[in-house]
């Protein structure tokens, strides 16, 4: 993942921390005149959709081809499992666990919904925050006063 990726997703912090934060909402499912039924889906709110926008510029599949082993799997499913753990994450951590988001809700509808709402999405764009001030700290180092 890019730094300018990253400070896309560290834009989305305030938004994701607002009291007033909405994901979305579940769609009814429907019966058309023809008797199709369209099963019922999770429309996200305009900023849950933009912070998705956000994270899918990368390639999804890029994280993947990269052999993690067991143990690195093990502490990215937990991160992935437990938001607070997302404070000490690494620029590759977080690129894998977004795409690990990305691709299991396109198998299982209602995905992402829960990793907004269970704060995973939040720390991520919190940590991103982190990891570019950081980043920017780095390149402009404060120079002592004379």
């Amino acid at each position: 993942m890019d730094m300018a990726t990253l400070r896309n997703i560290a834009a989305f912090a305030p938004i994701l921390a607002a009291p007033d934060f909405v994901t979305g909402a579940w769609t009814e499912p429907q019966r058309s005149a023809e008797g199709v039924i369209t099963m019922a889906w999770f429309h996200l709110s305009g900023p849950a959709s933009a912070f998705v926008a956000a994270i899918a510029t990368e390639d999804v599949a890029a994280h993947y081809r990269k052999p993690v082993d067991d143990e690195a799997r093990a502490a990215l499913m937990h991160m992935a499992e437990h938001p607070s753990a997302i404070a000490d994450a690494s620029i590759e951590q977080i690129a894998w666990i977004l795409t690990f988001q990305l691709r299991a809700d396109r198998f299982s509808e209602g995905s992402l919904a829960r990793a907004f709402d269970t704060g995973l999405m939040r720390a991520i764009a919190e940590r991103a925050a982190v990891l570019c001030e950081i980043d920017r700290k780095t390149k402009n180092p404060a120079k002592p006063l004379a």
